[in-house]
């Protein structure tokens, strides 16, 4: 909304109105399915710092993250022993191919031995890069289960029982550490915005021009959408901004 305030001389500037909100509002939904064992609905209308507010079952994923990685354990420990035997078997084989006292066949099957060293150390090692990954992805669903936000949690959403599927709204999380003013200008006003001091109540304030849009807004057709942000001020209330 804007206001015409008239000064001395047929001067006059634009004055706007609008409402003190959050730099911006987060909407947390489930990335993964399954039910939800805890939600922490004390910890709303609260600001919080990496806190957990919901949790989905994850007791099932961390015993197979625990049975993943004793595979691991075991799989480096197979790959060890197990390159130390190509090793020698390519020296044995190595060694038959300069002896001319050893026939084809021979070579052949020394040969043959190296390669399947060779073989079963490659499977080795591709069993333990798939185990790898899948630790990864079994650590990435436990921590998607695992819900902490930052920021002011407005509302949590779900309740302990509740089964989610992945898309489910879960809290909704302003974030707090500045505070943002809408206003919409004239078209022909959006040229003259640099360098202007904002004033909230007819004060200096801190806030700053954050966004301009070049394109007319689709409610205010015949201005352009500004966002101001800035600190200092109550959240709801209805101030008078102007730029000067």
């Amino acid at each position: 909304m804007k206001k015409i305030i008239f000064l001395l001389g047929f001067v006059f500037l634009f004055a706007y109105e609008a409402k003190v909100e959050p730099f911006d509002i987060y909407k947390i939904k489930a990335s993964v399915a399954g039910e939800v064992v805890k939600a922490d609905k004390t910890l709303e209308a609260k600001n919080i710092k990496d806190s957990l507010i919901v949790k989905i079952d994850d007791k099932q994923n961390l015993i197979d993250l625990k049975n993943l990685q004793a595979q691991v354990k075991i799989l480096n420990e197979e790959i060890i022993n197990q390159r130390a035997v190509v090793k020698r078997k390519k020296r044995v084989y190595e060694k038959y191919q300069n002896l001319k006292t050893k026939s084809q066949n021979e070579k052949d099957m020394k040969f043959y031995d190296y390669m399947n060293a060779l073989n079963q150390l490659l499977n080795l090692e591709s069993q333990f890069n798939n185990t790898l990954a899948n630790i990864q992805k079994l650590k990435d669903t436990i921590s998607k289960k695992n819900i902490e936000v930052k920021g002011y949690v407005y509302k949590i959403y779900v309740n302990e029982g509740d089964y989610v599927a992945p898309g489910v709204l879960i809290a909704d999380v302003y974030d707090v550490t500045k505070q943002k003013l809408v206003i919409y200008i004239p078209i022909d006003e959006s040229g003259k915005l640099r360098n202007k001091t904002i004033y909230i109540n007819g004060k200096p304030s801190n806030f700053k021009i954050y966004k301009v849009w070049n394109v007319p807004d689709t409610q205010y057709v015949t201005s352009y959408k500004v966002e101001l942000i800035g600190n200092g001020l109550k959240y709801g209330e209805i101030v008078s901004v102007e730029l000067k």
